[in-house]
């Protein structure tokens, strides 16, 4: 059975959380583990269990607020070869710590049409799969061919059939998901290049990109307006609490000003909420993870 010090060259104890999340918030994790392969991972796994330790995957910190306090358990977060991707002719495999927008950028110089939609997204393959993370432009559901993923009795594929994607959710959610393979579309590589940039080109006009946020932060209704739209109507764009502030730009990012805590993101996220219930009867879900 294996101890801590087997895992020193990637376990941090007491890891700051903060720079690894773009809200740029929260406190330390107990422990960060961050396998590069899936025996380096099987092992971890062996050990959180026998030690009895909860944990927590982290992709590319772009969904989640992490308490001030931190994360009492232990968080993973995946490197390596679980971050690799690979292509062959149309098939695309993709560890669940590889950079989505990586993913993007590469199907796009490979000539293979179908991801050009998810271009702007923050975070990691693994995460976009579990909250089947797309927008308008189509959802990353939509190309999956199969998944792989990690439970007590080691790796095991799932194939498309075997998995409900929805709005924002997926019954990958709760699972460890380790890689996943895409099937998409040959077309003329520089007409998807010129696709994908039209899309970034779109969201960078219409959302803030470049601040420290977490994305959208709540889920838009299944009727009627957007999140967006309703807390604009309800009078809260550029409203603060503390150094939280919802954007000017989108009405749906809450951005961190330079100070703000867990603890003005979440005071706000209940100021935008009981204003939009007040006014509109809507009851905003929140689409990002409360750490």
């Amino acid at each position: 059975m294996h101890s801590l010090k087997d895992f020193s060259a990637i376990l941090t104890e007491n890891a700051p959380l903060a720079p690894l999340t773009t809200f740029r918030i929260g406190g330390p994790a107990r422990y960060l583990f961050e396998p590069e392969n899936e025996t380096q991972l099987r092992d971890v796994m062996a050990w959180l269990e026998s030690a009895g330790v909860e944990y927590r995957i982290l992709g590319g910190g772009s969904n989640v607020l992490v308490d001030d306090a931190g994360c009492p358990c232990a968080v993973l977060r995946l490197g390596g070869e679980l971050a690799g991707i690979s292509i062959d002719a149309r098939r695309v495999a993709a560890g669940a710590g590889a950079l989505l927008a990586r993913l993007v950028a590469q199907c796009a110089g490979s000539g293979l049409s179908g991801a050009e939609g998810l271009a702007g997204i923050p975070g990691t393959v693994g995460g976009a799969l579990v909250m089947n993370a797309g927008g308008r432009h189509g959802q990353i559901g939509a190309l999956v061919r199969r998944v792989r993923v990690f439970d007590a009795g080691g790796a095991r594929d799932l194939e498309r059939t075997d998995i409900d994607f929805g709005y924002r959710r997926s019954s990958l959610a709760g699972a460890l998901v380790v890689s996943a393979e895409f099937e998409l579309q040959p077309f003329p590589e520089d007409a998807v290049t010129a696709a994908m940039r039209k899309v970034l080109v779109e969201k960078c006009r219409q959302q803030p990109l470049s601040a420290a946020s977490a994305g959208c932060v709540f889920k838009n209704p299944p009727d009627g307006p957007p999140a967006g739209k309703l807390i604009e109507d309800a009078g809260l764009k550029g409203a603060c609490v503390g150094g939280a502030k919802v954007s000017e730009l989108h009405a749906n990012y809450i951005v961190n000003a330079g100070s703000a805590t867990a603890a003005d993101v979440r005071g706000l996220i209940e100021r935008i909420r009981e204003a939009v219930f007040a006014q509109f009867g809507v009851d905003l879900g929140i689409e990002i993870e409360l750490w």
